[in-house]
């Protein structure tokens, strides 16, 4: 499995991150970018893609994408 953030600059213009290691590496970005607002508001997005080369698409959750910093004084 490959991972990648796919990223929709404006709304308009994708444009892809990665691949990534793991899951958490590509959850680390897809924050950054968030946390950055390098896309100018625009869509975040996961892309997984098989090892058979088949892709799939999924959305996060506002919560999913809060910082990592944020993540962890909510659960001290």
């Amino acid at each position: 499995m490959k991972y990648y953030v796919l990223g929709i600059w404006g709304d308009v213009e994708p444009r892809l991150y990665g691949p990534f290691d793991s899951e958490d590496e590509r959850d680390s970005e897809a924050r950054r970018l968030k946390r950055t607002d390098e896309l100018d508001e625009g869509g975040i997005y996961r892309l997984n893609v098989s090892d058979q080369g088949i892709p799939e698409v999924d959305s996060y959750t506002g919560i999913e994408l809060e910082s990592d910093e944020s993540n962890k004084c909510e659960e001290e």
